[in-house]
């Protein structure tokens, strides 16, 4: 049986051993349809257990400092696909998910920084997302190195809005650029009424937010996003997270 110390070995030579891979799932803009974005992802090919699912690795990573190293590597990635479709005349933003544990390090935001002084790319296609359930903890160490991100030019995003306990007003703290509406929000017609909904979508609006509405599965749920005022849509109904060579086929 594999233990979770196991799995802590093994991931130490996932980045080195080539295993880990990134795939991209489309974000769309719901006035046109378009892809407009992608979130990247990341992945772990084990070469005895298969694919191992993000959060069995990505807490173990955080606790044993190996995120670091994990970062550096989506964050390569998702330059390297952002840069490739700039190339090509095409206009695709790229969302690195980014832990606290990155945050909590200068390191992260300097090579962030060189990255985006190295490349021709505009600062605004990168954009980093944060979870909703770290800000709340902890806004006063976090919000200077979001502030730090956001005068590189790149955007802020918190994911998984409705799961913890922010709230707009608390935002006001933070600099974000775009929120992103958690999946039961938008799946749970009961619990979440879209009066209420439309409401949270107007107060972010009027703060100059994006909203993005995650977890689309179903043409109702597609729908839904739409009546509450949404901008963008994010799920498998629009697509499942994919490698940079098939959302190029999907971007046509």
């Amino acid at each position: 049986m594999t233990t979770p110390a196991d799995f802590a070995d093994d991931l130490r030579v996932a980045v080195p051993g080539g295993q880990l891979f990134a795939v991209f799932q489309p974000q769309i803009d719901l006035r046109t349809g378009v892809i407009v974005a992608v979130e990247g992802l990341c992945r772990w090919q084990h070469p005895r257990h298969g694919l191992v699912p993000a959060q069995q690795f990505i807490d173990l990573a955080e606790r044993s400092g190996l995120i670091h190293a994990i970062g550096e590597f989506m964050l390569a990635e998702c330059f390297t696909a952002a840069e490739t479709w700039f190339a090509q005349g095409r206009t695709v933003g790229v969302s690195v998910n980014t832990s606290p544990v990155q945050l909590a390090s200068e390191s992260f935001t300097e090579a962030l920084a060189h990255r985006l002084r190295a490349s021709s790319l505009p600062a605004e296609t990168m954009t980093v997302e944060i979870t909703e359930s770290m800000p709340v903890i902890d806004v006063a160490t976090v919000a200077p190195r979001l502030e730090a991100l956001r005068e590189l030019g790149s955007g802020v995003s918190l994911d998984d809005y409705g799961t913890g306990h922010a709230s707009l007003d608390r935002l006001e703290d933070l600099p974000i650029t775009e929120l992103k509406l958690d999946r039961t929000l938008i799946q749970d017609e009961a619990r979440y009424p879209a009066e209420d909904l439309s409401d949270l979508v107007a107060q972010a609006h009027a703060r100059g937010i994006r909203v993005v509405a995650e977890g689309i599965e179903t043409p109702r749920q597609l729908q839904r996003a739409e009546t509450i005022g949404c901008d963008r849509a994010q799920g498998y109904l629009l697509g499942r997270p994919a490698t940079r060579d098939a959302v190029d086929q999907i971007l046509g």
